[in-house]
């Protein structure tokens, strides 16, 4: 079995029982992530596969209560060390904005999350912090989409954010797979909290794109079972088979794909996606 454990109320993570520890859900556990130190979090969820690249690491033993005492004082630590560094941010002019705090369970190492526009020199900042502290301090700089997740908050369908709730990893998303999906190209619309593209345009990119494989490419010029005779293809919809094809006159046509012959791939030529948006334009006025 597997254990769907959230460190620090922050992320979920899983983790192996090894031990065949009885655990059950809403039970605070001990974990010992692969390459550190150990971490207390809480089983949310008990799975029986997920990918070995989400593994996270092992769960160590159940949480006592001397463990909950020393999280609850990290986590007062944790408030203490970010308005500390927010203050000493400011005081020192850094260009950068301090995210989150994150304190190992031991207390021996202090992670600082920022994110700034270019690289920062924090060497003085990260002095006084461990002198502060006494502890190893950590800077690490992060992008606007992990900062995103590290927040979280809702996106525009009403759902929690996907990276914060179960995206494990950020996958890049192009303006052609919105084109694909013929999205209107609303910026406000398609773009996520962090002013990235949303993560979600991706969870059918792929059927989208064996779908439109069965079609000409928009600018394709072909040949038409209609008196019209040849025209060029500015639309496709997937989900009705159909193509809209405009004439040399202007005018334009719908028609079932069956309706339409397309040339041999060397004949084909393909007129740029532009032209065709300037036109729509002009005819939609």
């Amino acid at each position: 079995m597997l254990y769907e454990v959230i460190l620090r109320e922050r992320e979920k993570n899983v983790f192996k029982n090894p031990q065949l520890i009885d655990i059950k859900k809403g039970d605070y556990v001990i974990v010992k992530p692969e390459d550190e130190t150990e971490a207390i979090g809480r089983v949310v969820d008990i799975v029986d596969y997920i990918k070995d690249t989400y593994i996270q690491g092992k769960i160590a033993r159940k949480a006592t209560e001397e463990d909950m005492s020393e999280w609850e004082k990290n986590k007062e630590l944790e408030k203490k060390a970010f308005e500390l560094c927010k203050d000493k941010i400011s005081r020192g002019n850094f260009n950068m904005k301090l995210i989150d705090v994150e304190c190992q369970f031991d207390r021996h190492k202090l992670k600082f999350f920022f994110i700034a526009d270019g690289r920062i020199d924090f060497r003085n900042l990260v002095r006084d912090l461990a002198a502060t502290f006494k502890a190893r301090i950590e800077m690490r700089q992060i992008g606007v989409r992990d900062y995103a997740k590290r927040i979280g908050g809702l996106g525009i369908c009403g759902r929690q954010f996907c990276c914060r709730s179960f995206l494990k990893e950020f996958q890049p998303v192009t303006i052609r797979v919105a084109r694909n999906q013929d999205i209107n190209i609303n910026p406000q619309k398609i773009s996520g909290v962090c002013g990235r593209l949303m993560c979600c345009l991706t969870y059918e990119e792929e059927f989208y794109a064996s779908e439109l494989k069965k079609y000409p490419k928009i600018g394709t010029k072909i040949e038409t079972a209609t008196e019209k005779g040849k025209g060029i293809i500015t639309k496709i919809n997937i989900f009705t088979e159909e193509v809209t094809v405009q004439y040399d006159d202007e005018t334009q046509e719908v028609l079932h794909r069956s309706k339409i012959k397309v040339p041999e791939k060397r004949m084909w030529k393909i007129f740029p996606r532009r032209s065709f948006l300037k036109r729509q334009k002009k005819d939609d006025k």
